[in-house]
């Protein structure tokens, strides 16, 4: 008596496993499809993820903001200005940089290092170097610093506000596109998955309405069901995986060689998280799909 749970389980796994067995071809094509569209979706996510970490880098960078002093301004007017740029909304930090360190700093840079070794003196200016929080901070900086006597009025800073705003704007939208593509992903295998129910539910209608007959529970019944969809979104999900690892293997390579401005950098740290990510995220999208079909009675 003490073995009758184990039995039932027992039971009910093999009825769930002959439930599907005459209909392999049907699941083998909904496990494909779905597999496709997570490949899709997850391929797109790994590249939205590296996109949006050397993004980040660059964002990173950009939090850093010089402006730039005139060689002309007393200790008076760059304190003046420090006082003024340390009070704005947002800025966490100030420093001054002095055009000796200007310098030193330009020698260290491949793009710059040709500019000091060819220029008679020192053409780096002084400047302070505001550590922000957000880059869209940098207009409310350049409104605070106009007009300021100490600040060189030909070139007032390392950057404008507008770029800032295009760094801001492109990982918003790398974010957006990465998001909706998943809901679109989940969505059309939520609709494939009903597709296969429903099918399976037409095809043993009889034989589901003498289960209901004899008294065995509805909830009973669907545990077939939601076997078989999650069967499906583990064979989709291990598709997805291996189209994922074999476009970090080759396609994002090809893309860092093609789009030199662009390094997205190793794709390795990204695939267990966007394995167990596409794996919980089809079979939270599925599982409700057999606990809400209908079933005849």
């Amino acid at each position: 008596m003490t073995l009758w749970p184990l039995r039932y389980i027992g039971t009910l796994g093999a009825y769930s496993w002959r439930w599907q067995r005459r209909r392999l071809t049907t699941w083998f094509v909904t496990a494909v499809v779905l597999g496709v569209v997570l490949s899709v979706a997850a391929a797109v996510q790994l590249v939205v993820w590296l996109g949006e970490r050397s993004l980040a880098g660059q964002l990173q960078s950009a939090s850093e903001m010089q402006v730039f002093v005139t060689d002309g301004a007393t200790p008076d007017q760059q304190a003046a200005l420090k006082t003024k740029l340390a009070g704005v909304s947002g800025v966490s930090r100030v420093t001054y940089r002095s055009k000796a360190e200007a310098a030193a700093r330009a020698t260290r840079d491949p793009q710059l290092a040709p500019l000091a070794g060819a220029s008679e003196g020192n053409p780096f200016p002084a400047s302070f170097v505001l550590e922000m929080r957000d880059p869209g901070i940098a207009p409310r900086v350049l409104r605070t610093v106009s007009g300021d006597p100490a600040v060189d009025p030909k070139i007032p800073a390392s950057y404008t506000a507008a770029q800032a705003q295009h760094l801001n704007s492109a990982l918003g939208a790398m974010k957006f596109i990465a998001g909706a593509l998943d809901l679109v992903a989940l969505g059309v295998g939520a609709v494939v998955a009903l597709a296969l129910l429903r099918g399976e539910v037409r095809a043993r209608r009889e034989e589901l309405r003498i289960l209901t007959l004899v008294g065995v529970p509805r909830l009973v019944i669907r545990v077939p069901l939601v076997v078989q969809v999650l069967s499906v979104a583990v064979a989709g999900s291990a598709l997805a995986i291996v189209s994922l690892v074999y476009i970090g293997q080759h396609v994002v390579p090809a893309i860092d060689q093609s789009l030199p401005f662009l390094r997205l950098g190793d794709p390795r740290d990204a695939f267990s998280m966007l394995a167990v990510g596409t794996l919980a995220a089809s079979c939270a999208a599925l599982v409700p799909c057999a606990l809400l079909v209908r079933l005849p009675r």
